[in-house]
């Protein structure tokens, strides 16, 4: 008899691990609908155009500042209602922020992210010659959110961190508006990640793009995590990546699942310039 309580556990645990991890994917594909509805419906309260990936504000440059203070969750919230949308079922820390006393962000900056605009860390528009490369290849990797500036700031903590020597100013760029984007059902604006800040603030010294700094960690690489249906830790072009399947949300609200080579997949826009394909290429 416990032979074969064993041999039906040996059967059934594998089984009940994917149903499990088929819940937490999908549970997370509802959070990130309900927050690119979110960011929808601020943008129809702002000219159409979508939340800053980052706001470089004055509560955010006080000595007791904290990422969550300048992060597009925050400006989100009002529309989303629940903190509660912005933790993967994933992720380690599952803290809310603690706003008094010792702040912290806690997990709400590990779990989703916002595809921030290529000038916020160069400080240009991108261009042919102005290409982020990953393991996958080599293309244009330009997003959605903005960089906003408080001009009172004399030391902005986000913009004053730099992989390219622009200035703070020169980051400044608005987001995108629905208007602007070519491809609206295939560029992802809020996606599966460790870090809302993608990796590009240059702030942090990981997860950025390969060409910003070699790999430091198992989490360093370009940030989008494949959180389910997880294969391990592939190494591509020198760049770790969590291989498996993340929640994508699009600029027109729709969403879906893709594996990690998925998203990082390139094409060529009809201008001759690659791209990688679920990001805003300019075309």
């Amino acid at each position: 008899m416990i032979a074969i309580i064993a041999i039906l556990a040996a059967i059934l645990f594998p089984v009940f691990a994917q149903a499990k991890d088929a819940a937490k994917k999908a549970a997370s594909i509802s959070n990130v609908k309900q927050q690119a509805l979110g960011a929808i419906m601020y943008a129809g309260d702002s000219d159409d155009v979508f939340c800053p990936m980052v706001e470089d504000n004055a509560r955010a440059n006080q000595g007791d500042g904290i990422d969550y203070d300048a992060s597009w969750m925050l400006k989100l919230q009002p529309y989303a209602k629940s903190l509660r949308l912005f933790f993967s079922p994933n992720a380690k820390n599952q803290l809310d922020p603690a706003l008094t006393g010792s702040r912290r962000s806690n997990g709400i900056i590990t779990s989703y992210a916002m595809l921030p605009r290529w000038r916020y860390a160069y400080g240009a528009d991108p261009g042919p010659s102005q290409m982020w490369r990953t393991g996958y290849g080599t293309a244009l990797m330009d997003g959605i959110g903005g960089y906003q500036l408080d001009a009172s700031i004399s030391g902005p903590y986000y913009g004053g961190g730099s992989c390219s020597g622009a200035t703070p100013a020169q980051k400044v760029v608005p987001s995108l508006s629905q208007s602007q984007i070519p491809r609206i059902s295939e560029t992802a604006l809020i996606l599966d990640a460790e870090g809302w800040d993608y990796g590009f603030l240059c702030t942090n010294l990981a997860p950025w793009p390969i060409d910003a700094a070699p790999p430091a960690s198992a989490y360093s690489g370009v940030n989008f995590a494949g959180r389910y249906g997880y294969e391990g830790v592939q190494t591509v072009g020198a760049v770790p990546y969590k291989v498996g399947m993340g929640a994508v949300a699009f600029a027109d609200g729709s969403v879906k699942a893709l594996k990690t080579s998925k998203f990082f997949e390139t094409f060529t826009t009809a201008s001759g310039v690659k791209a990688f394909r679920y990001q805003y290429s300019g075309e």
